[in-house]
């Protein structure tokens, strides 16, 4: 199996690395990543500008790593067609540093990246986390391998899309693993004026979800519950799809890894 790995923080992120060890014992592991910080891009593509790519340092022997001087999305793009030359069985996203739930699935870099792979007919999952918490533990890598197995499976559709939202570590065990869709919320946003007379919309991938009640079922409510929160998409409409045969069977994984 050849697995494509990429976030939106950049190759040398830890969390990408702790995510390429949660799956490197599933096939053979190729990282291509943005140079730099590239959150909250979305799926964004660099078009009309040249898009370099380089040999980067691999954090984990036998990966060979690429840094794109571009998006996650073009770090799909470039690691499907130009590294790996179209044989890429799945793109796994992340980990991202703090959750990508309700609104943030349309402004994440990392998931961005998974709705490039999907739209270009590529299994694709994307993982976040607490940014607080430990990447590297040992459960949260269980989980992960336990879910991209299942991803893997001839059984799940091409272009099979999802999103993995791990709940707080730190303070308390993870409880097991629910379906989820995407809550409903506002986008929280700031403008800052600065000096050059432009302005800049600041965001932190916030949601506004004061005076809203946590709907059942919905990502954030299952996260409240100290539940992995799993979502699947249909790759060209991004429509939830709560009956996906592929879901079912990653909750029952995650569930039996939890134990």
């Amino acid at each position: 199996m050849k697995i494509l790995v990429t976030n939106d923080d950049g190759f040398d992120n830890p969390a990408i690395w702790a995510l390429v060890r949660a799956v490197k014992d599933l096939g053979e592991v190729t990282v291509v990543a943005p140079a730099g910080n590239q959150s909250g891009v979305g799926t964004a593509l660099t078009l009309r500008k040249s898009v370099k790519i380089n040999d980067a340092p691999s954090q984990v022997d036998g990966v060979k790593c690429y840094a794109v001087s571009g998006t996650p999305a073009d770090s799909v793009v470039l690691g499907i067609e130009h590294v790996l030359l179209g044989d890429v069985d799945i793109v796994v996203s992340g980990v991202n540093p703090g959750f990508n739930t309700s609104r943030n699935v349309f402004i994440s870099g990392t998931m961005g990246a998974a709705i490039q792979a999907s739209g270009k007919g590529v299994k694709a999952c994307a993982f976040s986390m607490d940014m607080d918490d430990d990447f590297e533990d040992a459960t949260v890598k269980k989980i992960i391998g336990a879910i991209v197995t299942e991803a893997l499976s001839s059984d799940t559709q091409h272009a099979g899309l999802f999103n993995v939202n791990i709940p707080t570590i730190a303070n308390s065990p993870i409880e097991g693993a629910e379906g989820a869709s995407a809550a409903p919320s506002e986008f929280r946003s700031r403008i800052i004026a600065h000096s050059d007379g432009g302005y800049e919309i600041a965001s932190g991938l916030a949601v506004l979800l004061e005076n809203q009640e946590l709907l059942p079922g919905t990502d954030i409510e299952v996260l409240s519950r100290n539940k992995v929160a799993i979502s699947s998409f249909e790759g060209p409409t991004l429509a939830h799809q709560p009956h996906d045969p592929t879901l079912q069977r990653m909750i029952d994984a995650t569930n039996r890894v939890i134990g």
